[in-house]
C-alpha cells in the first residue's frame, strides 16, 4: 500500500495541541488526534502513537494536567478505532452513557510495543472492520502476521517481517493484525499463539488462510511465498515468438548460453508477479533468437519489447526495443516504469475545460489522481490502468499547485482518486488504492452518469425543487456504506434523470447537514419526491433499490390520508380492501413495508382487491378515530360489505406468502377441496365431462404453502376451460399412494377418468399454456374422430 507521510502535519498539530488541550470536555476527538473525519483506522493509530509517545505522563511529570490530557487522547483513540463506537460518536458525540474511566499503558509500551508495524508503509495493519474487505483481493495474494505487542517472539520476527515486505513489494501484500487490539478477529480465526502467519491466495475467503509452519527466517519465508506464486516466466522460442508473441508487449530476459549478466530466476519470477496485467515476462535461451531480438544481449540481457500500435506487425520496425538496466527487481522495475508513458498532468483551467466538454458529451470520462509531492509511488498503478480501462482517460492533478481546485472537490487525503463523468458529474473513490478496485470504480462510476456527489447547496435545491432524488447519506470509513456504493451506481442505470436522480452526501464532510436532516445511522438512503420523503428499508442491492424506487414512483399501494380516506368509507360491495396502518419510526412496520409493496404487485391482477396504507404519524387524528392503538395494524374490509361496515384483523406472519394466502382465502375460489370419495364421484366416474386440474398437497409442505395462492391464480385464469380441485394427501395418504403421487405439490391434468398428464412446472404462465394446449389438442382429436 502506498501512503503519504503526514509527519509535518502531525508535528504541527502536536505543537498546537498544548494551546487547545485545556478546553472543555466537548473537544472534538478528530481534532484531538489531528486526523480528518474520514481517516482510516491506520491513520488514527499512527496519529495516536505519535501523541502517546509525546504526551505520556511518564514523560511529562512536571505537568499536573498530563494525566488528564493523556486520558482524553486515549479515549479519543478507543472510540474512533472501532466502527460501532465511531458511528455513535459521529452521530451523537461522546454521550454520558458511554463514558467510563479510561485506562492506559506505560510509556515504554507505546514507544516499543504499540502498533509494531503501524509506521511501516509497506505493511498493512488490518483490523476487524477491514480484514475481510482487504483479503478478498482478486489482484494479489496476502501474507498476514497475527501478533501481540507483549509477545517476545513477535518482536524478534518484526525486523524479518519488514525486510520481507520490502523484498516482496508488489509481489504480494504483507499485512499484520494486532491481536491485543482486535482479539475478536483473532478468536474468530482460531489464532491461539503468536506470531501466527496465514497465507491467502488471490480471491480467498475469510477462513481459507493457509498456516505457515516453517522456519521464520527471511530466506525460508521468501521461498515459501515464491513457491505460491501462480504467474510464470514464459519460455519464448523461435516458433511461438514468430507466430504470435512478438505482437505483444514483453519484458524479455535474453539468457542464451548461461549469460552471467542475466538475472537469477527469483528476480525474474518477482517481476512476472509485479508486472502481471501490465505486460508478459519471458526468458529466451535460443542464441539465434536472442541475436535477432538484440545484438547486444550478452552485455544487456534485459529488454523491453514495446509494440507500436500505429504500425503494421508485418513491418520490420513495428516494435521499439529498450535496453533495461538493473541488478535487482526494484531497480529493473523502476527503469521499466521510467520508459512507459506517464498520464497527462492537468491544471485547474484544463480541469474546467474538460468538464465543460463532458457536459456537452464531447469527451470521454476521466479518472483523476490527486496527489502531493511526487507521483513516483503511484507509477505502477498509473502505468497499469490504461490497459484495464482503455475507454477512460487518466490524468494527474498536483494539489500543491492546484490547491483551490482540490479544496473545492473536498480532497482531504493523498493520493485520492475521482471520476469526472459524461454530463459533468464528479465522484470521489473511497475504497482501497488497489488496481482492481480503482478500475472497477472507474468503469462503474463513469457509467453512473445519473449519480452526483452533493453539497449542502445542492441538497437545498433538491428540497426546493420538484424532481425526485434518491439520496445516500454515508461515511467513507463505514464498511456497509462502501458495499452499498457500487449497488447504488448500478441501480442508477435503470432510471432516466427526468424520472429520478441519485445523489450522495458525505457526512464526514457535511456533518451539520446530516445532523440537520436527522441522519442517525450510516448508510441512510432516502427518496425525496417533492414534499414526500420515504426512507429505504429494503435489501441493499441493485435489485432491491430499483424495486423500491419503482414502487415509490409508480406505487401499487394506495396511500390514504385525511382527504382520500373517503374512498374506503364509500367502498362498494364488489371490492375487498386490505389496509396497513403504520408509523414510519416503527421497526416491524419498516420490515413489513417491502412485503406490503410485493403483496400489492402480486394482487394487482385481481381487479376486486385494493391494497392500501395509512401513515399514522402524518394522520394521527384519522388513526385515533379508527381506534388504531398499535403498529402495524392490518385490517381487511371484505367483499359483500359496503364501506367500513364489516372489518377483520390480521395477526399472522407478515411475509408476502402468508399475507397473499390470507387475502385470497377471502375471495370466492373455483378450487374445490376434495376427499377420496368426492374425487371418485366427480373425476373417476363415467359421468366425467370437463377436464380437471388437481393439486395434491400436504399441509406441512413449504412448497405447497407457497404454491397455494399461485394455484388459485391458475384456477381463475382457466375457469371455463377446466375445473380445479385440491386433495390433502396428509388426510388421504392411502388414496394418494394408490394414485402414485410421490411428491408435493404434484399437479395432474385429468383429461378423462383414465387419462392423466402430470404438469411438471409450478410457474403460473407455463401451467396455463400447457393446460390450454393439452385441452385444445384433445378437442381436435375428438373432432377428427
Amino acid at each position: 500500500m502506498f501512503v503519504i507521510k503526514n509527519t509535518v502535519f502531525l508535528l504541527a498539530f502536536i505543537a498546537c495541541y498544548f494551546v487547545n488541550s485545556s478546553g472543555g470536555e466537548d473537544e472534538d476527538f478528530y481534532k484531538l488526534l489531528g486526523v480528518p473525519r474520514d481517516a482510516t483506522v491506520k491513520e488514527i493509530r499512527k496519529a495516536f502513537k505519535v501523541l502517546a509517545v509525546k504526551l505520556h505522563p511518564d514523560k511529562n511529570q512536571d505537568d499536573k494536567e498530563a494525566d488528564q490530557k493523556f486520558i482524553k487522547i486515549a479515549r479519543a483513540y478507543e472510540i474512533l478505532k472501532d466502527p460501532d463506537t465511531r458511528k455513535h460518536y459521529d452521530l451523537h458525540g461522546d454521550t454520558e452513557s458511554s463514558q467510563k474511566k479510561q485506562q492506559y499503558h506505560s510509556y515504554t509500551y507505546y514507544r516499543d510495543q504499540f502498533g509494531i508495524y503501524d509506521d511501516d508503509p509497506l505493511i498493512v495493519t488490518l483490523s476487524r472492520a477491514d480484514y475481510e474487505l482487504n483479503i478478498l483481493d482478486a489482484s494479489q495474494a496476502w501474507f498476514i502476521n497475527f501478533y501481540s505487542p507483549n509477545c517476545h517472539h513477535c518482536h524478534e520476527l518484526a525486523p524479518t517481517w519488514r525486510k520481507l515486505s520490502s523484498e516482496l513489494e508488489g509481489v504480494i501484500r504483507i499485512g499484520a493484525v494486532n491481536c491485543e487490539d482486535d482479539w475478536s478477529l483473532c478468536y474468530q480465526l482460531s489464532i491461539e499463539s503468536y506470531p501466527t502467519l496465514l497465507y491467502y491466495e488471490k480471491e480467498a475467503h475469510l477462513h481459507e488462510g493457509q498456516r505457515y509452519r516453517g522456519p521464520r527466517t527471511l530466506d525460508a519465508l521468501k521461498e515459501y511465498v515464491l513457491s505460491k506464486i501462480t504467474v510464470s516466466v514464459k519460455n519464448v522460442d523461435k516458433e511461438n515468438w514468430e507466430r504470435d508473441l512478438r505482437k505483444q508487449q514483453w519484458l524479455l530476459f535474453l539468457c542464451a548460453g548461461d549469460n552471467p549478466n542475466c538475472p537469477e530466476h527469483e528476480t525474474r519470477l518477482k517481476l512476472a508477479a509485479i508486472l502481471d496485467g501490465l505486460m508478459s515476462v519471458g526468458v529466451v535461451k535460443d542464441l539465434e533468437l536472442c541475436d535477432k531480438i538484440s545484438n547486444t544481449h550478452k552485455s544487456n540481457p534485459i529488454v523491453l519489447w514495446q509494440v507500436d500500435k500505429e504500425k503494421n506487425s508485418d513491418s520490420e520496425s513495428f516494435a521499439i526495443l529498450h535496453n533495461v538496466q538493473g541488478s535487482d527487481s526494484k531497480e529493473i522495475l523502476e527503469n521499466i516504469l521510467g520508459i512507459l508513458p506517464n498520464p497527462e498532468s492537468l491544471n485547474e483551467q484544463q480541469f474546467k475545460e474538460i468538464r465543460a466538454k463532458l457536459r456537452n458529451g464531447d469527451e470521454n470520462p476521466w479518472l483523476l489522481c490527486f496527489y502531493l509531492g511526487t507521483a513516483t509511488d503511484l507509477n505502477l498503478q498509473l502505468k497499469r490502468l490504461p490497459s484495464m480501462i482503455p475507454s477512460i482517460n487518466i490524468g494527474l492533478i498536483h494539489c500543491g499547485k492546484n490547491s483551490a481546485l482540490c479544496s473545492s472537490l473536498h480532497i482531504s487525503r493523498y493520493p485520492n482518486w475521482g471520476i469526472l463523468k459524461v454530463g459533468g458529474a464528479f465522484e470521489l473513490h473511497h475504497g482501497r488504492d488497489v488496481l482492481h478496485e480503482l478500475s472497477a470504480f472507474a468503469r462503474d462510476s463513469s457509467k453512473a452518469q445519473n449519480l452526483h456527489a452533493l453539497s449542502p447547496a445542492d441538497f437545498s435545491n433538491i428540497l426546493n425543487g420538484h424532481s425526485a432524488w434518491f439520496v445516500d447519506w454515508y461515511a467513507p470509513w463505514c464498511p456497509p456504506c462502501r458495499r452499498l456504493m457500487p449497488e447504488l451506481r448500478r441501480a442508477s442505470h435503470h432510471f432516466a434523470p427526468e424520472v429520478v436522480q441519485f445523489g450522495t452526501v458525505d457526512c464526514t464532510l457535511h456533518r451539520n447537514l446530516c445532523s440537520q436532516n436527522g441522519i442517525s445511522s450510516y448508510p441512510t438512503t432516502i427518496l425525496y419526491n417533492g414534499s414526500r420523503t420515504q426512507v429505504f428499508h429494503g435489501t441493499p442491492s441493485e435489485d432491491g433499490i430499483v424495486e423500491f424506487i419503482s414502487d415509490m414512483i409508480a406505487p401499487t399501494v394506495i396511500t390514504l390520508d385525511d382527504s382520500s380516506f373517503v374512498r374506503l368509507m364509500r367502498k362498494p360491495e364488489d371490492e375487498l380492501w386490505v389496509v396497513d396502518f403504520f408509523a414510519p419510526w416503527c421497526g416491524p412496520c419498516q420490515k413489513l413495508a417491502p412485503q406490503w409493496r410485493k403483496l400489492a404487485k402480486q394482487l394487482a391482477e385481481f381487479p376486486q382487491i385494493r391494497v392500501a396504507q395509512v401513515d399514522c404519524v402524518a394522520n394521527s387524528d384519522l388513526c385515533s378515530a379508527q381506534n388504531v392503538r398499535g403498529y402495524p395494524t392490518i385490517r381487511v374490509y371484505p367483499l359483500g360489505s359496503k364501506g367500513m361496515n364489516t372489518v377483520g384483523m390480521y395477526n399472522g406472519n407478515r411475509d408476502v406468502v402468508s399475507l397473499k394466502r390470507w387475502v385470497l382465502n377471502l375471495l370466492p375460489s373455483p378450487v374445490v377441496a376434495m376427499d377420496a370419495e368426492a374425487f371418485k364421484e366427480q373425476i373417476l366416474t363415467r359421468k366425467f365431462m370437463t377436464p380437471w386440474l388437481v393439486e395434491f398437497y400436504a399441509p406441512w409442505c413449504g412448497h405447497c404453502t407457497h404454491f397455494e395462492p399461485e394455484f388459485r391464480k391458475v384456477a381463475n385464469k382457466l375457469e371455463g376451460v377446466i375445473r380445479s380441485a385440491k386433495v390433502d394427501c396428509e388426510a388421504e395418504r392411502m388414496f394418494c399412494g394408490n394414485l402414485r403421487v410421490n411428491s408435493y405439490p404434484s399437479l395432474f391434468l385429468y383429461l378423462s377418468p383414465t387419462e392423466k398428464i402430470e404438469i411438471d412446472t409450478l410457474n403460473v404462465p407455463e401451467i396455463i399454456s400447457q393446460v390450454r394446449n393439452l385441452v385444445t389438442n384433445r378437442h381436435l382429436q375428438h373432432d377428427e374422430l
